[in-house]
């Protein structure tokens, strides 16, 4: 499956455009937030599903006492479509900005690339030991308003049986001693879409 995501950069509006290729009607929820002016951007409305543990905390000892760091992730949708004819492509665009902690944050932690997927992460936080740049990352960590400009296809093999479609990104949840902070992570590989039954459909996403 091809998955990419464009650079993010300043856009005005959220856009509901949502169209089939070949014909027909597939009509989008809406944006997840209306325009407000040409001249500012607009929130996209992120709702997340719940979380699934990456791995707890096992360690024992003061250095666990200390560096204790639960990671979760879960799904964050950017924009729900319903699907009302069957058959065709599906492709629209998501611009706007949320407001979470930078991803980048935690994946410089790891030394890893932007573009790499949330499970990757994943993959070295289980493998991290100590934990202690982390948590101390996490701890400076503040909110931040990411630019969202991404184009998304859902090809028309994939929407059979098909009646909603919710097109967003993994998101990282951190809990350090009680303290939780969620850090979305913008990329193709981290990037998806879910149906009316929570089940995974195939989405590419390209530079807009």
């Amino acid at each position: 499956m091809r998955s990419r995501v464009g650079k993010v950069r300043h856009v005005v509006a959220v856009t509901a455009s949502v169209l089939a290729l070949a014909g027909g009607t597939l009509v989008a929820a809406g944006p997840a937030s209306a325009a407000t002016g040409s001249s500012e951007l607009s929130i996209i409305n992120v709702t997340s599903d719940g979380f699934t543990i990456v791995l707890p905390d096992s360690r024992t000892g003061n250095s666990a006492a200390a560096e204790t760091v639960t990671a979760f992730h879960g799904f964050s949708s950017f924009k729900n479509v319903v699907i009302q004819s069957q058959g065709f492509d599906l492709e629209g665009t998501i611009k706007g900005k949320i407001r979470t902690h930078d991803y980048k944050a935690i994946y410089n932690v790891y030394n890893l690339p932007y573009s790499a997927g949330f499970s990757v992460w994943g993959a070295r936080f289980k493998a991290d030991a100590s934990r202690s740049v982390l948590k101390q990352t996490f701890e400076e960590s503040n909110t931040v308003d990411v630019d969202i400009d991404v184009t998304f296809r859902v090809a028309a093999a994939n929407l059979n049986g098909v009646s909603t479609l919710r097109i967003g990104f993994e998101t990282l949840r951190l809990d350090v001693n009680g303290t939780t902070k969620d850090f979305t992570v913008v990329n193709g590989e981290s990037g998806g879409a879910k149906d009316q039954n929570n089940n995974d459909i195939p989405v590419d996403f390209e530079e807009f």
